[in-house]
């Protein structure tokens, strides 16, 4: 913790010396901090909050923290409204939710992917993951084409005395495991054990380096068997419509292939929804297969994140095609899945009360307190101001604020209601605007782009 107040210390330094004005600065002072685990990232949210009030240092970054993870409980807000106050202009956030309202944003893994936030300028990785692709993704939010800043900065912090331990402890676990999986035959449940020492030879190799300050990992984007970052894939895209985008447009819809690669068998879609409309939406699925080349039935069986999914079906111009009779026969079987699944994605988008911002029960009873005790004295756009504010997410230290205010017993009845909207007003906060729901659509509206099969490698394919 003293590392990470440290290193926010000297970006707010930095940000405060390099800025040409205060929008500048509050630009350049943008921080994700990243951390694998869920109450790592509310640990480091609850200390933040608290150390904030004393340290001058630091002081900029007051009341302007959201922290998020994959469950959505660890602020008022959400995922998409953290990241969007985090990043409205690399987000493209519409109209009326563009507010600028926070420079340190606190993750999981969950914002490794699929998020534009280039806007940001800093990357601290509060753990190290065993993985260091993992960091490669995750660097790969800030380090994007379109960024505004000429330079992006990136820190991982080590456990330095405990490094070597953890290191040699993870190393002795695949040294049995490779041991168990070649005299018995046992599934290794950590990938790349049955190789042995090949695969975290190149692991610790990568972590080592990055302790030196070596920065060719993520210059290279990773190691030859690793996964591209998205701006990777969005690079490989351009060369390819470069070179080829004539015939690339002139493909027909429903088009597919297949290749055999990797450990999965399933079947990959890209799909669209309002084709040339301004509701246009393009969607990805992987549906896993079963032995038979079925769609699996149970929990899990459809892939909907983008960046697992392109993953599943990287290749390059050398790779073989493939197709087999039970692939061609069933594929519409496995469409129907992936049409259904995108289908249910879009009507959970109409209906309004799914829309809605999340509000603590804490914002609901001051808000019924101030209409059954509204001041005479205080004109209704202020009072209806007041409660659009309230009705809205809320930070937890303006929560903890809200809660005192609400609990005081200086003020009751009406005198107590001026004084809630007086101080919800004079919080800063703005209303938050649900984005507004989709209109209805048949099945028939999600139409097919393209497709790719996917045979896993080895004795199973």
């Amino acid at each position: 913790m003293a590392a990470l107040i440290e290193a926010l210390a000297e970006i707010a330094r930095q940000a405060t010396r390099e800025a040409t004005d205060s929008v500048d600065e509050a630009q350049r002072r943008k921080v994700l901090v990243f951390s694998f685990f869920a109450d790592t990232v509310r640990w480091v949210r609850d200390f933040l909050v608290t150390e904030l009030e004393g340290r001058a240092d630091i002081a900029a970054y007051a009341n302007r923290i959201a922290a998020v993870s994959g469950q959505d409980d660890l602020s008022d807000v959400s995922r998409h409204e953290a990241v969007q106050g985090f990043a409205p202009v690399s987000m493209e956030a519409p109209e009326g939710q563009a507010a600028n309202r926070y420079d340190l944003l606190i993750s999981t893994d969950v914002l490794a992917e699929g998020v534009n936030l280039q806007q940001c300028r800093h990357i601290i990785n509060f753990d190290v993951p065993w993985n260091p692709m993992r960091l490669v993704q995750r660097h790969g939010r800030i380090d994007r084409i379109g960024s505004p800043h000429k330079r992006v900065f990136l820190r991982t912090i080590f456990p330095v005395d405990r490094l070597d331990q953890l290191l040699n402890l993870e190393q002795r676990i695949l040294d049995k495991l490779a041991m168990a999986a070649a005299s018995v035959g046992v599934v290794a449940p950590i990938e790349g054990s049955s190789h042995g020492k090949q695969v975290f030879t190149e692991t610790r190799h990568e972590i080592e380096k990055l302790l030196r300050e070596d920065p060719s990992l993520y210059e290279r984007g990773g190691t030859a068997a690793a996964a591209q970052t998205g701006e990777e894939y969005r690079q490989t895209l351009r060369k390819a419509l470069a070179g080829n985008g004539e015939h690339i447009a002139g493909l027909p819809w429903k088009v597919g292939t297949g290749m055999i690669k990797g450990a999965r068998r399933g079947v990959f879609f890209c799909a669209v929804i309002g084709h040339e409309t301004d509701l246009e939406r393009t969607y990805l699925r992987f549906v896993v297969a079963d032995d038979d080349w079925r769609p699996r039935a149970d929990q899990g069986a459809v892939v909907r994140e983008i960046g697992t999914c392109l993953r599943l079906i990287e290749c390059t111009e050398d790779t073989e095609p493939w197709l087999s009779a039970v692939l061609q026969d069933g594929v519409y079987d496995f469409w129907a899945v992936a049409q259904q699944d995108i289908l249910d994605d879009w009507v959970r988008q109409t209906d309004p009360a799914n829309l809605q911002p999340k509000v603590r029960p804490l914002n609901h009873r001051v808000a019924e307190f101030i209409r059954t005790n509204s001041p005479v004295d205080v004109p209704d756009d202020r009072i209806t101001r007041a409660l659009d504010v309230l009705e809205s997410p809320w930070p937890r230290r303006e929560e903890i604020m809200l809660r005192g205010w609400f609990e005081s017993n200086e003020h009751r009845g009406k005198e107590l209601a001026r004084l809630l909207i007086d101080r919800i007003l004079g919080t800063g906060l703005e209303p938050v605007e649900p984005a507004p729901p989709l209109p209805p659509i048949s099945r028939e509206d999600v139409e097919l782009v393209g497709w790719m099969g996917v045979e896993p490698e080895g004795p199973e394919g």
